[in-house]
């Protein structure tokens, strides 16, 4: 029985985070990396030149892009796995296998904010110093609970 629940608490924590990536996905999906064009000018051509400068700037466009989708999920997804570690340390209170599925699906979702390839390391330092510091109360918070029961 004590397996099942250890099992039962995994698969809300996964769930939870998948839920969460799912969203990320369905409402605020990244911005596409550009095609390749199929047939560029030949190397030697005077349009290559041109050519070229038109892939840089829409490759420079597409990084733009893709570092201000990351910061914009970090500040929408890290909050959100604050909230459910931090709810889930007080459910875990009364109903605790729902509370520790929300603790670990929480953190997993802090996690799945700071890792963004384009995350700038401020930002990144910030959300592993959040979520440090929300390990720490979580974890102060119920293993000063079960040391009192």
């Amino acid at each position: 029985m004590r397996f099942l629940r250890v099992v039962y608490v995994v698969a809300i924590a996964v769930v939870l985070v998948l839920l969460v990536i799912a969203g990320v996905e369905a409402f605020y999906p990244a911005p596409q990396y550009p095609e390749y064009p199929e047939h560029p000018p030949p190397y030697d051509s005077p349009e290559y030149e041109e050519w070229e400068q038109e892939w840089m700037e829409v490759q420079a466009e597409y990084q733009q892009e893709a570092t201000i989708h990351d910061k914009n999920i970090f500040f929408i997804v890290l909050p959100l796995g604050l909230l459910f570690a931090v709810g889930g340390t007080f459910i875990q209170r009364r109903v605790d296998i729902f509370g520790a599925g929300l603790i670990l699906g929480g953190v997993g979702t802090m996690i799945y904010a700071i890792t963004p390839y384009d995350l700038d390391n401020i930002l990144r330092f910030a959300g592993i110093a959040a979520t440090l510091a929300v390990l720490v109360f979580v974890g102060y918070k119920v293993f000063l609970s079960l040391r009192t029961r």
